[in-house]
C-alpha cells in the first residue's frame, strides 16, 4: 500500500495539471538555495577546523616551556611512561630567540628556533612542508637533518624567503634582536647563515619562522651546552591541566608554561561557535523555504479536487488521502533538497579551486587576517545528512496541513460540479 501511495503521489506530481506554478517554483528555488548555501558555509567552516587541527597543530608543538636560566638537554629527558601518565607524548629541547634576518637590503624580524632535527620531528611535522625538489632520498626519513649535517644552515618560511628575495643556496645575516653589552657599548651579535631549504605550510609560520641547528643556536646565543626552552606534544590536545602541573613540578625554573590554547584556543572555540550559529541561521532559511510548500501544495489540492473525490468514492480513507499528499510534499521538497545539496557540494569544490583566481582578480590578499593563506573547504557527509534530515522534516511538517485539507474534501460537493 505504501508503494502504491508513493506511485500515486508521483503520478499526481507529473500530471499535466500539476505543472509547477510560480509559487511552487519559488518554494523549490528557496529549498535549493538555502540547502546549498548551508552546505557551502559549513564546508568552509569545516575546512578551517581541519586546517587548525591537522596543519597548524601539526607543525606547532602543543606546548612550550620557557627556561630563562637554561638547562642541559640531558636533564630534560624523562621516562616515557611517566610522560604518558601525565598526558605528554614527547619532550624535546630547543633554543628560542628573536632575530633579524638581512639579505638583499631587506630586513625581517623572525622567531628563531634552534632544534635537534631528529627530536623535533616528534613534536612537529614542519619537515613535511619543505621544498619537495630539495628532499633527496638521504633526507626522506629526516628532512631537517641538514641542519645538523651542515654548520650555520638555516631553513626559513616561503613568505619570509620571498620578502628577503632569497632562494636555497643564498646567504642571510642573522642578527640577534638584543645586543650584548660590552666595554665599548652594545654589540649586535650576528652570523652569516646559508639558506638550505624553504618550507611552505600555508600558515603564519611561513612569514615569521626560521630554524637552525641546536648547536648553532647555542653558539649564537652563547648558551654553552644549555637550552632555554622545552617543547612537547600532548596525547590529548584538549587535556593540558595535568601536564601543566607535572611540567611545573619537573621544571622548577620555568617562568612560562604555555599550550596551543593560548595562541589558537579562542580561534578554535570561535570556529565551533560559528558552525553552530551558521547552521541555526541557515536552518531558518530552510524553514521559510519549506513552508512555502504549504501554498504550493494547497494549489495542488485545488487542482486535484476531482481526483481526490474519485479516490474517496472508491473507498480511500482520510489517512490514505493525508498520506498521499504528505508523500507529494516530500517528493517536491526532496527534489529541491537533493538538488540543493548537489549544487552546494559542487560550489564548495569549485570555490576552493577558484579562490586564488578571485584573489588575483580583486588584487587583495583576502586571507591576510587568517592563520592560513588559502581558502580551506571540507565537505563532510555528516553535514549533508544533517541538512537533508532537517530539511526533509520541515518539508514533511509543511505538507501536513494541505494533506489534512485534502482529506476533509467532501466527494459529493466536488463531483456535483464536475
Amino acid at each position: 500500500m505504501k508503494s502504491l501511495t508513493w506511485a500515486l503521489a508521483l503520478r499526481f506530481l507529473l500530471s499535466p495539471i500539476s505543472s509547477l506554478s510560480y509559487v511552487s517554483k519559488l518554494a523549490l528555488t528557496g529549498l535549493i538555495v538555502s540547502t546549498g548555501v548551508l552546505l557551502l558555509v559549513l564546508s568552509v567552516v569545516n575546512g578551517f577546523d581541519r586546517e587548525l587541527r591537522e596543519r597548524i597543530l601539526g607543525i606547532t608543538p602543543h606546548f612550550a616551556i620557557a627556561l630563562p636560566g637554561g638547562v642541559v638537554p640531558a636533564d630534560i629527558h624523562t621516562d616515557t611512561e611517566v610522560l604518558n601518565a601525565n598526558g605528554i607524548e614527547h619532550l624535546v629541547p630547543v633554543v628560542h630567540g628573536t632575530a633579524i634576518l638581512a639579505a638583499n637590503d631587506n630586513l625581517a624580524t623572525v622567531q628563531l628556533k634552534g632544534i635537534d632535527s631528529q627530536g623535533y620531528a616528534l613534536v612537529s611535522d614542519i619537515g613535511s612542508f619543505l621544498t619537495p625538489g630539495l628532499q633527496n632520498s638521504a633526507r626522506s626519513d629526516n628532512p631537517l637533518a641538514v641542519l645538523q649535517q651542515q654548520r650555520f644552515a638555516i631553513v626559513i618560511g616561503a613568505t619570509l624567503a620571498k620578502r628577503l628575495g632569497v632562494v636555497p643556496g643564498d646567504s642571510v645575516v642573522v642578527m640577534l634582536a638584543e645586543p650584548k653589552a660590552s666595554i665599548v657599548g652594545p654589540i649586535i651579535r650576528q652570523k652569516r647563515f646559508v639558506v638550505v631549504d624553504v618550507f611552505d605550510s600555508g600558515s603564519q609560520l611561513d612569514a615569521q619562522g626560521a630554524f637552525i641547528g641546536l648547536a648553532d643556536a647555542q653558539r649564537l646565543l652563547q648558551l654553552g651546552p644549555r637550552v632555554n626552552a622545552v617543547e612537547g606534544r600532548l596525547t590529548d590536545i584538549f587535556d593540558f591541566a595535568g601536564a601543566r602541573r607535572f611540567l611545573y613540578t619537573r621544571f622548577a625554573d620555568a617562568t612560562v608554561v604555555r599550550s596551543w590554547m593560548t595562541t589558537y584556543g579562542n580561534l578554535y572555540q570561535a570556529i565551533a561557535i560559528q558552525k553552530v550559529t551558521m547552521f541555526g541561521l541557515f536552518s531558518l532559511l530552510i524553514g521559510v523555504a519549506a513552508f512555502n510548500l504549504i501554498s504550493s501544495l494547497m494549489m495542488l489540492v485545488e487542482r486535484h479536487k476531482a481526483d481526490i473525490a474519485i479516490l474517496r468514492s472508491m473507498g480511500a480513507t482520510d489517512i490514505q488521502i493525508t498520506g498521499l499528499f504528505c508523500c507529494l510534499g516530500m517528493l517536491l521538497g526532496g527534489a529541491g533538497i537533493m538538488l540543493g545539496l548537489v549544487i552546494g557540494w559542487l560550489a564548495a569544490l569549485g570555490l576552493a579551486e577558484l579562490f586564488p583566481f578571485l584573489q588575483w582578480l580583486s588584487g587583495a590578499d583576502l586571507m591576510s587576517q587568517y592563520f592560513i593563506s588559502y581558502l580551506p573547504v571540507d565537505v563532510q557527509l555528516l553535514d549533508a545528512v544533517s541538512i537533508f534530515v532537517l530539511a526533509s522534516a520541515l518539508a514533511f511538517v509543511a505538507s501536513v496541513y494541505p494533506a489534512w485539507r485534502a482529506a476533509k474534501l467532501l466527494p459529493s460537493r466536488v463531483l456535483a460540479y464536475e
